[in-house]
């Protein structure tokens, strides 16, 4: 990452990015190809603290969330549209809860990169707490969010015809995250935490609150058996990403919304974005929305999920993002 320190106007950035945790802010600073300086003119109702540089020829915004929640994150995608009048389209990028597959038709697991596609009428995004309680028919999920721009939806397209994505993500990933963990020698490090460290309970296990770093204290007899991969690289899935206000923390719950609502990851901020802050949503895989969730893979999927945004960025030309409509149709 170069500094370039020079200062852009709030119109010159055309891409808004945001984290809701700080890991998250932390790669994808680290991937900007440079920094720029502070605005001068930030919007005095905009309280969002902001890291700006250039990714992949694209001028980029990003910001952190204040907090969890899709509340948050509408209050400070609304804030990062007035101050960044240009911005054409949004990026949501960071961890989130995967759903483990019973047939084996996802593979997923702890490290692969989960990004949202339409499926059907839906946008790749679907809110599952909002809707109506009947007497008779219990919950009913109402409402569909919109779909990411057409411009996102072609590159994410060609990503997935990309043979070696995987590969490339993972190299970029050592290149860049590698020699952070090798200069810094951190507390919390990047690196994977390794496949004998990614365990898949059953899902009516529930996790031994007694293992406070861990799951030491589960039952290995609860634990579901899974074939070991061929290579270290990440999978990549795409599919519809359910949004709450809860943390999912329930695996037999979050296997009934997956079956019902067809989802393959849980998150706290999407569906307060998609609406007016049209944006693709990437998430790497920290945990499985179970009882043993923990924080140990977080920085390693942050990464990943940061890694295919970066790449995404890519495959769009910068002159065909001029032409877009900005978000907020100034």
């Amino acid at each position: 990452m170069a500094f370039r320190g020079a200062r852009f106007s709030r119109r010159e950035y055309t891409v808004g990015w945001i984290c809701a945790i700080p890991k998250e802010l932390e790669a994808a600073r680290s991937l900007l190809d440079e920094t720029h300086g502070h605005l001068t003119d930030q919007l005095a109702t905009d309280i969002n603290t902001y890291a700006l540089g250039s990714m992949s020829g694209h001028n980029v915004a990003i910001t952190c969330l204040v907090s969890y929640g899709t509340n948050n994150a509408g209050i400070a995608a609304t804030a990062m549209l007035f101050s960044f009048p240009n911005l054409r389209f949004g990026l949501m990028v960071g961890v989130g809860g995967g759903v483990p597959s019973s047939s084996g038709a996802k593979d997923i697991r702890l490290g692969d990169i989960i990004v949202s596609e339409p499926t059907g009428r839906g946008g790749g995004v679907i809110q599952y707490d909002l809707g109506k309680y009947h007497q008779t028919s219990g919950f009913q999920r109402s409402g569909t969010l919109n779909k990411p721009p057409r411009e996102l939806l072609v590159a994410n397209t060609f990503l997935k015809s990309h043979q070696s994505l995987a590969k490339e993500i993972w190299e970029l990933f050592n290149r860049v995250f590698g020699a952070l963990d090798e200069e810094n020698d951190p507390e919390i490090p990047w690196a994977s935490p390794g496949p004998a460290k990614d365990v898949l309970f059953k899902s009516k296990y529930v996790h031994k609150i007694a293992a406070a770093d861990g799951c030491q204290e589960c039952a290995k007899s609860e634990l579901i058996a899974r074939p070991e991969r061929r290579t270290p690289f990440p999978r990549i899935h795409y599919g519809n990403i359910a949004s709450g206000n809860a943390v999912m923390k329930n695996a037999q719950m979050r296997d009934s919304l997956a079956e019902k609502e067809n989802v393959i990851c849980f998150e706290m901020e999407a569906a307060g974005l998609m609406d007016d802050f049209r944006c693709l949503v990437i998430r790497g895989v920290c945990d499985y929305a179970d009882t043993h969730k923990h924080k140990n893979w977080q920085p390693y999927a942050a990464a990943v999920a940061a890694l295919y945004a970066k790449v995404l960025l890519r495959q769009i030309d910068p002159r065909v993002v001029q032409r877009m409509e900005a978000m907020n149709g100034v």
